[in-house]
């Protein structure tokens, strides 16, 4: 409902029009003359309400789309993996703090829109600035996709749940061309500096996970969630659980990184021992409590900078895995099948570093044949 407050002022009277409507933010507006107040705040309740006619049933009609995405974190984010759901984190509060407070049947494609076009805009904040000091880069194309996506899908259960007639999010273009054809990879100079810098670390966790990474090609999420009884070491196998698309798989443990395990195991046992701790899902690279996985962050930065490596990121340890397989004869299903892809499509982009396998198979082929 309309709301007009009179204020009396050094430089003359004014009033301010104040709308509150339940699932809209309030919208208010101050003018000198009171006919000009009622008659904004006429027009404006009126085209407001006017929304009202997409509203599905009267009990959900208020719904905000804050609630959407508390329901959303609360019954549908817990089915997906770990890395997912950090990643869905950031989207969900960003979407809550920029539009949270509009009811879900008030929000249009044209409003989304300018929040993405916005965030596109934005810097990113970095280890150490100051707050409303951004000096990162901005987002990436393929990351203001992830935003698009993650509201599409609470839009999306919002519908199941029968809050909302309609999909604002499936109106707006979808963002399709995008270039994922990063391929960084170490060089046989650059791998050997890195596993000097991280050998030296402080942090004796650093080189044996930045081994398993380069011999197996599991993400760094995977790996920090190993727990003892995922490691078989008398078969030289370990099984990845936590992985990105939620499949279980498995991964050889063979030659050095075997040996490494062998260590870390022995270390591992110690450590849970002296903290009298449960033998079940003891982690394999915990943190001194036991209670959660080493972290990484400021040993592999100092590792990177020691080693004098620019522009590489620890996911391209996964990369390097994969073209080194790649130069080494391995077809792109056997690359897909290390890498737990399930799809060909992901490996593509090291079709080019095994051309000269590809050429060695078809000279073979054509001298038996012709």
């Amino acid at each position: 409902m309309a709301a007009i407050e009179k204020r009396e002022r050094k430089t003359g009277t004014t009033y301010r029009a104040i709308i509150r409507i339940k699932g809209f933010p309030p919208q208010q507006k101050t003018f000198k003359r009171l006919t000009d107040a009622k008659m904004w705040a006429q027009q404006t309740e009126a085209a407001i309400r006017r929304g009202e006619l997409q509203a599905v049933a009267k009990i959900t009609a208020n719904k905000t789309l804050a609630d959407a995405i508390d329901r959303y974190r609360n019954e549908i984010m817990p089915r997906k993996t770990i890395g997912t759901q950090r990643s869905e984190k950031s989207h969900l509060a960003y979407w809550e703090a920029a539009l949270g407070e509009y009811g879900l049947t008030y929000i249009e494609p044209e409003m989304i829109s300018r929040k993405l076009a916005a965030l596109a805009k934005e810097k990113r904040m970095k280890k150490g600035d100051k707050p409303g000091h951004p000096s990162g880069g901005v987002r990436s194309l393929r990351t203001i996709k992830y935003y698009q996506d993650t509201l599409f899908a609470v839009f999306k259960y919002a519908r199941q749940w029968q809050w909302t007639r309609q999909n604002p999010v499936g109106e707006i273009e979808k963002i399709t061309k995008l270039r994922n054809e990063r391929v960084r990879f170490l060089s046989d100079e650059e791998r050997a500096a890195l596993l000097k810098a991280c050998k030296a670390s402080v942090n004796k966790h650093l080189y044996p996970i930045v081994i398993f990474a380069l011999s197996t090609g599991a993400r760094r999420g995977e790996i920090l969630g190993l727990t003892l009884e995922d490691l078989d070491l008398k078969r030289g196998m370990a099984v990845l659980r936590n992985t990105k698309n939620g499949d279980t798989r498995s991964v050889p443990v063979v030659h050095h990184l075997k040996e490494l395990m062998t260590r870390q195991v022995k270390a591992i046992n110690k450590l849970y021992d002296g903290l009298e701790l449960p033998k079940h899902g003891r982690l394999l690279f915990a943190r001194s409590d036991g209670k959660a996985p080493i972290e990484l962050n400021r040993a592999w930065y100092n590792a990177l900078e020691r080693a004098n490596l620019k522009d590489f990121r620890f996911h391209d340890l996964r990369h390097s895995t994969a073209s080194y397989l790649a130069m080494n004869g391995a077809s792109q299903l056997e690359i897909a099948a290390v890498l737990g892809h399930k799809t060909l499509q992901m490996v593509k982009r090291y079709a080019h570093l095994s051309e000269n396998h590809t050429r060695d198979v078809v000279t073979k082929m054509n001298e038996k044949i012709f």
